[in-house]
């Protein structure tokens, strides 16, 4: 039977509800972070465990447990594809750090900000400058983390005490939302001039994770308006005015066929029985291609449709090689490919840097490691960016054991080496890219 009424009759309501669906499953498989409030609009950190259509419940693990009762309602708000969404439910069940809500009707677009901002990677060397006062005051200064014609998000690295040049601790009680800056300057934005001088006020501060401060600029001049407005332009999308469309991923769309056609009519299946189950489209499928498979022949795969080729073109793809050589020849295959934006390296660090950039599609990773070594090496990803594209994982082996612990992780597929960069491989990636 249905709790709430979520169940068959959820299930025919038509595309509303299928769009929620969509939204939450892919939160789901990215592991994404929840901020879940209960009627007293205490937040508290979560994660999504399960979904349940049947029954139509989301269970949340959170971070503390939540204050709230049985039958309250419950509200949660996550950032997907860019976007902050904001859903509600009715509280079925609170066990310990686990909540189970009832899923919505809907999902709310709740973006807070007018316009875009652009993201920076703090390689390029933005910096900002803002003082309270000339000579009296606090001064602050930070890498951008990303910027506007209306704002920027500053990480803070140094601030002062103007008058008696002593440095400050970097804590929540700095400078209060709504304190006035005298003078801001922004340094090195690219495609700006080098130095501009501005206004503006502090319009948030977040400490727990160093200190964070948003700052809302006052009106700009025209040519440094234009200026900012190209650089957004130039790396963003303008923010929908409402919940753009999505369809939920097909059981049967991620079982990858360009797997089944390169193996073997009589090759033993590379994964065990038990990882081979059919898996439930709540969860991620971790799937592996055959370690000494004979290419079977492909059939002409149909020509990418509009969506795709616009996909391939914007977004980006990240791939970690094992060799400078074999990178360069990655690269050459993805771009014949049609991607637009490919980041390839065999450098870790660099890798990791390039998780900063916009509009990350996939990602891909077969560096120079052993499999274990590529498992830790997924989690540390995770630990700095709990939001990630799918991930491809490239591996010498594979057990039931290695296939769990990589889909705890966030995998999405698993591709057993040796593979072949060709029409099977590109298949693959299309598919992950959604």
């Amino acid at each position: 039977m249905a709790i709430f009424g979520f169940g068959k009759d959820k299930k025919d309501s038509g595309a509303t509800f299928e769009q929620v669906l969509a939204y939450l499953e892919d939160a789901q498989r990215t592991r994404t972070s929840f901020t879940l409030m209960g009627p007293r609009k205490m937040e508290v950190g979560a994660t999504l465990q399960a979904l349940d259509e049947g029954e139509g419940l989301i269970t949340f693990q959170t971070q503390q447990p939540l204050v709230a009762e049985k039958g309250a309602r419950a509200e949660f708000v996550f950032i997907q594809e860019g976007m902050r969404l904001w859903g509600s439910g009715t509280i079925a069940d609170l066990r310990a750090n686990l909540v189970l809500v009832a899923l919505p009707e809907t999902l709310e677009l709740r973006e807070r900000r007018s316009q875009p901002r652009a993201r920076l990677n703090p390689k390029e060397g933005t910096t900002l400058t803002a003082l309270t006062g000339l000579f009296e005051g606090v001064g602050i200064n930070g890498a951008v983390e990303n910027l506007s014609e209306t704002g920027a998000r500053i990480r803070v690295e140094k601030a002062m005490n103007l008058k008696g040049e002593k440095r400050l601790p970097l804590g929540s009680a700095l400078v209060p939302p709504g304190q006035s800056f005298m003078l801001i300057k922004l340094n090195k934005a690219p495609k700006c001039p080098a130095v501009m001088e501005l206004t503006g006020r502090a319009v948030f501060l977040d400490a727990s994770g160093g200190l964070v401060i948003g700052i809302a600029f006052d009106p700009l001049r025209p040519d440094l308006a234009g200026a900012l407005r190209s650089l957004v332009a130039s790396r963003t999308t303008p923010i929908p005015a409402v919940l753009p469309p999505k369809a939920r991923r097909k059981p049967e769309a991620l079982v990858e066929p360009a797997q089944e056609a390169l193996r073997a009519p009589d090759a033993p299946s590379p994964i065990p029985a038990a990882v081979q189950e059919p898996v439930p489209v709540e969860a991620a499928p971790v799937e592996a291609a055959p370690v000494e498979a004979t290419p079977a022949p492909l059939s002409q795969a149909p020509k990418a449709d509009a969506l795709t080729r616009l996909k391939k073109r914007s977004r980006a793809v990240v791939a970690l090689a094992p060799t400078p050589a074999f990178g360069d020849i990655l690269k050459d295959h993805l771009q014949e490919e049609g991607y637009g934006r490919t980041l390839v390296t065999h450098s870790q660090k660099e890798f990791m840097d390039f998780l900063l950039q916009p509009n990350l599609a996939l990602l891909f990773i077969d560096g120079n490691l052993s499999t274990l070594d590529a498992l830790q090496f997924v989690t540390q990803l995770r630990a700095a960016h709990p939001v990630l594209p799918p991930i491809i994982l490239a591996v010498e082996e594979v057990s039931t054991a290695i296939a769990l612990a990589a889909r705890r992780n966030g995998v999405t597929h698993i591709l057993v080496k040796p593979y072949e960069l060709d029409a099977a491989f590109s298949d693959l990636l299309n598919q992950q890219l959604g």
